[in-house]
């Protein structure tokens, strides 16, 4: 009866020893960065600066509107990755 009672202690406890190492060995995995495209629009007269999100079909020397302060054509003049949390 006793040996009954040892060896289920003892597989009682080689699970929780698993467990734990699996718990342990995913809690140390680094987190994957996520990354947000960004893109940089200028002021070809004021030198007027906006950042703004990535917008699908949008490339280098594309104009994208006209400046708030002068009225002159914006233009992209970067496109770039940044961390979510940096933003």
């Amino acid at each position: 009866m006793p040996e009954d009672y040892t060896s289920v202690i003892a597989i009682i406890l080689f699970l929780i020893i698993v467990l734990y190492l699996v718990y342990e060995s995913y809690s140390r995995r680094p987190r994957k960065t996520v990354y947000v495209v960004r893109e940089l629009l200028v002021c070809v007269k004021c030198n007027y600066r906006v950042e703004k999100d990535f917008e699908p079909g949008d490339f280098i020397g594309l104009v994208k509107g006209k400046c708030p302060q002068c009225g002159e054509d914006l233009k992209l003049k970067g496109i770039y990755a940044v961390e979510r949390g940096k933003l």
